[in-house]
């Protein structure tokens, strides 16, 4: 049986930035100590979000900005039709909120998968931090840089690649992000249902869940319920770059 902690368990334990098991993985870790200091006196921790509650709704003043400290949360949107557009899934140590930092409101949703906890920072503290520190600054580009980056890879992963180029690339992001946070990279729980991947990677659920079945029959992974083990990585991560020359250079830019 494995010693390492689950991903519900990550961080429940320490009460400073400085301590926490997720440091080297949060913005905190690269900003300075003063600044870490501040955090620390506003920064309320372990903030319980039960499974299915909301941390904002969409075009809710901003509150806070939350870091995911342990659990998983889903972030999405609604079309004008009002159907469910997912547009990303946080593990612990990332980020919540920036999108807000425009014009003070959220232009999207951000709903736990499972029973979570957060660290929240009152949003005017955050700004008022932003407006005075450039290394905060520096550190919040960098981050808003990274998503959207991830924004146009999923546009990439959506409008050019087949379903099982997909659904590889999907299993091998969070299996390298689980392994950041010294979790077993091949095997993890996904806490997100086929719904959610399905509308997350612009394919059905029947798709999805053929597409899992073939590997597994491949023996490129084992599927038991939300268990995914991978079987045979390198397999996976080469069905993972099956992107053509046309699409890379989208990519790179």
């Amino acid at each position: 049986m494995s010693d390492k902690p689950s991903i519900s368990e990550i961080g429940q334990k320490e009460t400073s930035c400085e301590d926490c098991s997720l440091f080297n993985l949060c913005f905190a870790h690269d900003i300075s100590p003063e600044e870490r200091e501040e955090i620390n006196r506003v920064l309320k921790r372990q903030q319980p979000v039960g499974r299915s509650d909301h941390l904002f709704h969409g075009g809710q003043s901003a509150k806070t900005v939350s870091v995911v400290r342990s659990g998983s949360v889903k972030a999405y949107q609604l079309s004008h039709e009002g159907d469910e557009i997912v547009s990303g899934f946080y593990l612990p140590g990332e980020i919540l909120g920036l999108d807000a930092l425009s014009n003070e409101k959220h232009p999207g949703f951000a709903i736990a998968l499972e029973d979570s906890r957060t660290c929240e920072i009152p949003f005017k503290d955050f700004v008022t931090m932003l407006q005075s520190s450039p290394k905060l600054n520096q550190v919040m580009l960098r981050l808003l840089s990274e998503e959207m980056a991830e924004t146009r890879e999923l546009l990439l992963v959506v409008g050019r690649l087949d379903a099982r180029t997909r659904v590889a690339l999907f299993l091998m992001s969070m299996s390298r992000r689980l392994a950041r946070r010294n979790q077993d990279p091949d095997q993890f729980r996904l806490t997100m249902d086929r719904r959610d991947i399905a509308n997350y990677l612009g394919l059905t659920i029947e798709t999805v869940s053929r597409t899992l079945s073939t590997l597994q029959r491949e023996e490129v992974i084992e599927v038991r319920g939300k268990l995914v083990r991978v079987l045979n990585r390198p397999a996976l991560e080469e069905m993972a770059m099956r992107v053509d020359d046309g699409s890379r250079r989208q990519a790179t830019g």
